[in-house]
């Protein structure tokens, strides 16, 4: 009872590790994807500078440039924060993993402890069985 007790306990960690393992992958596929995201913003950031010294520019284009270089520094602010919060959603469940692998490894050795003591049980039991035959044998030859 006690090692399908286990098994299943085992199971079930097991099965929270993959899905821990599933979300760190998931993290890191938003991570690449923001850092993505930023680099096009920098590019964006460079090219419209570009424009800027490369052009004469009226007093209204350049007024709506330099508003559009305003949005993309907050978009990229915005990334970069972003990007901090993956990072450290990242650290929060790889430490959550790291945790629920100890508890994993501390139940595989219960289970091992559990196993070891059934099997010495269960050879006592076989022992007093084979004592008692070998009794009656030497009571029959008495």
């Amino acid at each position: 009872m006690l090692k399908n007790r286990l098994e299943r306990i085992i199971e079930i960690k097991e099965k929270i590790i993959e899905d821990k393992e599933r979300e760190i992958e998931e993290e890191k596929v938003r991570l690449d994807t923001v850092n993505h995201e930023i680099e096009n913003v920098n590019a964006d950031i460079e090219r419209t500078y570009n424009t800027i010294t490369t052009k004469a520019l009226k007093g209204s284009d350049f007024s709506v440039i330099r508003d559009f270089l305003e949005y993309l520094e907050n978009t990229k602010n915005a990334l970069l924060r972003e990007k901090e919060s993956v990072l450290e959603k990242i650290v929060i469940l790889k430490q959550e993993l790291v945790e629920l692998m100890k508890e994993a490894k501390m139940l595989g050795t219960l289970r091992a402890k559990v196993l070891n003591t059934l099997k010495k049980a269960s050879n006592r039991r076989e022992q007093k069985l084979l004592d008692g035959i070998a009794l009656r044998i030497e009571e029959k030859k008495i």
